[in-house]
């Protein structure tokens, strides 16, 4: 049986971070998973992403590893700022990522986590188990999408996520209907009608919103607007900072970690929706039926109470819950302190149970908004890889003792909580 010092689940953006951090700090690590899966396989074809195109980059420990970087070495014409970054681009340069970074990746998916006195037991469903000594998840957002239970009834093959799609092309000619009012929604409804598809959006929301075009930031502006990696502004600033949003009560944190840069489509996009798509606001989808090849749709709105078409996409986000991660025994849930849904973790994404490290989404209620971005990445892979080294650097490992929550603090050298959880 294999052993390791940690174990990197998953291998999008925040796991190939944090595995370049480790590799530059000389930690043994093994990162398991796709790489970049979320983005090859579940979002559609000719998506553009909402983020500017400097609010893109993974973190590396290395300078020049960007996507200015990327395009300056392939030849490439790039804009950091005002015009959208290609899903096509970006996935260019988190290949050129990870050959410069983590080479290494293996394409293995976990079956089951049991804790053992020293560590971790990692069963396979396609490899021999192996036990390791800390285990950082980054399985991203795919197993917690959302579907409202006004829809969740319906046959699959009527009713999908936008996460189901890659390809948009096979409704063409057909009619559908898209369920949400952010990005994602508006998005897929664009690529829809372009597709050849009779496309229909409807959102609660009396209408759509949209982020401003973009001006160019004269260094007054810098200072009114000061740019994250994550927005523009103050507000930026402070959502852009674990360590500022640690200091809120906790209902807010759970709050904001949802709403901040909520449902809001991208100013590129507003030419491609508003005059061109049928957009149904102001009404709430009551349920849905099965008619014929299709599904009607039961609304409670000002015009409509009902809408017919052959298939339904539903853009309503994704609900964070650590309860989705099958892999995870009940026994260790039961160890993993949370708060609705999202586990609790200190500053570097360690949860209430020792070694076992979160990052990405799932810690948005604890370190901000910007782990449900790339940007976040930035704001804590170096923090926890720092925290591995220093367990692994101390001989610190699991053990399968019961600890009480309310009597687990890390030192400041672990740049860990230096408040109970």
């Amino acid at each position: 049986m294999s052993r390791s010092d940690v174990l990197i689940i998953g291998a999008g953006p925040f796991g190939l971070s944090i595995s370049a951090h480790l590799r530059e700090l000389r930690v043994d690590h093994v990162i398991v998973g796709r790489p970049m899966d979320t983005w090859r396989v579940h979002v559609p074809l000719g998506m553009n992403l909402k983020s500017e195109a400097y609010g893109s980059d993974m973190a590396s420990p290395k300078a020049g590893l960007d996507v200015k970087a990327y395009c300056r070495s392939h030849g490439l014409d790039h804009v950091e700022r005002g015009k959208p970054l290609s899903l096509e681009r970006f996935l260019g340069y988190a290949d050129w990522y990870i050959k410069q970074s983590v080479p290494d990746v293996t394409d293995l998916t976990v079956a089951d986590i049991n804790a053992v006195d020293g560590g971790f037991h990692v069963a396979f469903v396609d490899a021999e188990p192996m036990v390791v000594r800390q285990i950082v998840i980054a399985t991203g957002v795919i197993p917690h999408f959302y579907i409202p239970a006004e829809l969740s009834g319906t046959p699959s093959e009527l009713v999908s996520h936008t996460a189901d799609h890659h390809r948009l092309d096979q409704f063409r000619g057909r009619r559908v209907a898209v369920v949400g009012a952010g990005q994602s929604a508006q998005e897929t409804a664009a690529l829809l009608h372009e597709a050849g598809a009779d496309t229909q959006l409807i959102l609660r929301r009396p209408a759509l919103s949209w982020h401003p075009v973009p001006i160019p930031l004269t260094p007054v502006r810098r200072l009114r607007l000061p740019p994250t990696k994550l927005c523009e502004g103050w507000k930026c600033v402070f959502w852009n900072s674990p360590s500022a949003f640690r200091l809120l009560p906790q209902e807010i944190r759970i709050s904001k970690a949802k709403t901040v840069l909520g449902p809001c489509g991208a100013w590129w996009l507003r030419d491609r929706i508003e005059g061109v798509i049928d957009v149904l606001g102001g009404h709430q989808v009551r349920g849905a039926e099965p008619n014929g090849s299709g599904v009607r749709l039961l609304l409670d709105g000002p015009s409509r109470s009902t809408a017919e078409v052959d298939h339904v996409i539903v853009g309503t986000g994704f609900r964070m819950d650590v309860n989705r991660l099958s892999f995870l025994p009940e026994g260790l849930k039961k160890r993993i302190a949370t708060t609705g849904g999202y586990p609790v973790v200190n500053r570097a994404g360690e949860s209430t149970v020792s070694g076992l490290y979160f990052a990405g989404a799932l810690t948005a209620a604890s370190l901000g908004p910007s782990t449900r971005f790339i940007a976040g990445t930035h704001n804590t892979a170096s923090q926890l890889a720092q925290s591995v080294a220093h367990r692994v650097k101390a001989n610190i490992s699991y053990t399968t003792a019961p600890m009480p929550s309310n009597q687990i603090k890390h030192s400041k050298e672990d740049t860990t909580f230096q408040e109970t959880f």
